[in-house]
């Protein structure tokens, strides 16, 4: 009658025969990818701009003049232009150092002039 109450059994004291957590994943096989050829990655990299090298970086033309005043009221603007014009304007902003903005609105006060 030894270990029959509540259920009791000698079976209990042994140890579960149920897997243990992750043992699936020691057993899942890896995917092999090929690695990514290095070369072409940097080449990709150089024609937009981007260069993977720790060297020193090369000091821009020349840093903007005009920035905005602290209690300058400004706001984020998103805008999709085309490609042409945007190099134009980024063009035009670093000839004169100046700010996008103040080109922008000479662009509206020359418009507005010629309306007139």
């Amino acid at each position: 009658m030894a270990g029959t109450f509540l259920n009791l059994s000698d079976d209990d004291q042994e140890e579960a025969v149920e897997p243990k957590i992750g043992a699936g994943l020691k057993r899942k096989k890896k995917i092999s990818r090929p690695r990514a050829d290095a070369e072409a990655v940097a080449a990709a990299g150089r024609a937009n701009g981007f260069n993977r090298s720790t060297d020193t970086a090369e000091p821009s033309p020349a840093p903007r003049r005009g920035r905005p005043p602290l209690n300058e009221d400004m706001t984020y603007w998103r805008i999709y232009v085309s490609s042409k014009l945007r190099d134009d304007l980024n063009t035009l902003r670093d000839e004169e150092g100046r700010r996008l903005n103040d080109v922008l609105e000479d662009m509206l006060t020359a418009y507005r002039s010629t309306r007139t």
